[in-house]
């Protein structure tokens, strides 16, 4: 039994704050490293292949170690909790990596020490990244029981996503200003900042003495071994409400993700624009998306998480696909460019705060089912998928982005990447339409 108690603004605020920079840095490395390392063919500071090469082996990476951290988190046994000291001892290294794969060792010019740096950061980036941030996602479950304030919670951690969200459209601004070494003292700083509340402040539910942490009965110890890990990597392929939400959200990232890494390049070669004026296009996004995850929240409360959630998915499909009409109708490409931002910035408010939510959902669900508190290892397979679908959107872009034969992006290929973004967005929906755990948040 765990004794559980409505917690205060103060440490829903503490835990919440996290999101600033979860967000951020996800944007960072989504919408700006390909920019950094492989401007254009002939600007590369290492080849365009090589990159996607070693991206996706970092997701591979991270894809590995998400499931193991969240079964060892899981396990761990401290008088701090099962998550605190995950966090506490990841952040500083998460800083400091994700500020050093901003410094190439040879700026400028490709040359085979970018290649090794890069591959190098990328790893690390995303192992600890996985410390960090598998255990702070999996403290959401655990923080309550109520199903309204767990939305709550989420809802004020998709604020400071969108908080995040706000910084990162200005990122074309900080590095006209600072350069890509401002960009990564920028990360290095927020990254502390925003989880060192989560650390200091937040405090795991208080279990009755005898009782482990899995839920096993007083007495028992569970010592971690990988027969135990494949097992409970298993149970969660048996959840079938589970399976649909882990295809879902993963199909949906790929979608997501492509559409924000595919910023920058369609400013510059669609629009004529340069990096400085990605801030304008972030911005309706930004302001459209802030104003409706209120009336997400709201919705949710009123009609439940899953019909919003369909919303969401269908609804972003069909803007990203519209983005191939900027041109074809009448009118600026950059007015337009802005006005599919801003209806894509409605359409994915949900996405901001609900999947946390409905997966806290799951995680009761399977409770109930074999009896186990395993919030972590359901948020690191989660992870494998999600992280898997991210370094795919980054080959898939800088596959398509030449399509014509340019050493440039072409219209044609940055359309094709858009298009990509719509139907995945819609089958993601198509997915989640026979998700069954649908009562009222």
């Amino acid at each position: 039994m765990v004794i559980m108690k409505t917690l205060s603004l103060g440490k829903k605020m503490s835990y919440a704050v996290g999101g600033l920079a979860l967000n951020f840095a996800n944007l960072l490395i989504s919408q700006w490293l390909l920019r950094l390392y492989v401007p254009s063919l002939d600007g590369a500071l290492v080849p365009a292949g090589l990159f996607s090469i070693i991206f996706l082996a970092g997701r591979i990476m991270d894809g590995v170690t998400d499931p193991i951290v969240g079964y060892l988190s899981d396990h761990l046994r401290s008088r701090f909790g099962r998550r605190i000291p995950f966090i506490a001892l990841a952040l500083v290294p998460t800083a400091l990596v994700s500020f050093l794969m901003w410094v190439p060792p040879v700026p400028g010019h490709m040359h085979w020490a970018n290649g090794l740096f890069i591959f190098i950061m990328v790893q690390l980036f995303f192992i600890f990244w996985t410390l960090l941030a598998n255990p702070y996602m999996s403290l959401l479950p655990e923080l309550s029981a109520d199903p309204k304030e767990r939305v709550d919670i989420s809802t004020m951690q998709a604020f400071f996503i969108m908080l995040g969200t706000i910084l990162g459209s200005t990122i074309g601004s900080i590095k006209e200003a600072a350069g890509w070494l401002g960009l990564g003292l920028t990360v290095g700083v927020l990254t502390v900042v925003s989880f060192l509340p989560t650390v200091l402040f937040v405090r795991e539910p208080v279990r009755l003495a005898g009782q482990s942490a899995t839920g096993a009965a007083p007495g028992i110890t569970q010592k971690p071994g990988l027969s135990d890990l494949y097992r409970w990597i298993l149970l969660t392929f048996r959840n079938q409400p589970f399976v649909l939400y882990l295809i879902t959200t993963a199909i949906f990232w790929f979608s997501l993700n492509i559409m924000i890494l595919l910023v920058p390049f369609w400013v510059e070669h669609v629009t004529g624009k340069g990096d400085g004026d990605v801030i304008f296009v972030m911005l309706p996004y930004v302001v459209a998306n802030l104003a409706a995850f209120f009336a997400a929240n709201a919705a949710s409360k009123r009609w439940g998480k899953y019909p919003v959630y369909l919303l969401t998915l269908f609804g972003s499909g069909l803007v990203s696909l519209s983005l191939c009409l900027v041109g074809i109708l009448p009118g600026d490409r950059f007015v337009q460019t802005q006005v599919v931002m801003g209806l894509f910035g409605i359409t994915t408010a949900g996405f901001l705060m609900l999947p946390n939510a409905i997966l806290a959902d799951i995680v009761d669900y399977d409770a109930a089912r074999c009896g186990e508190r395993r919030e972590a290892i359901h948020f690191g397979v989660q992870a494998v998928f999600q992280k898997l679908s991210i370094g795919l959107s980054i080959t898939v872009a800088s596959a398509l982005m030449y399509a014509g034969g340019s050493q440039k992006p072409t219209v044609l290929g940055l359309k094709l990447i858009a298009s990509c973004a719509g139907v995945a967005g819609l089958a993601a929906g198509l997915v989640f339409v026979k998700y069954g755990l649908r009562e009222k948040a």
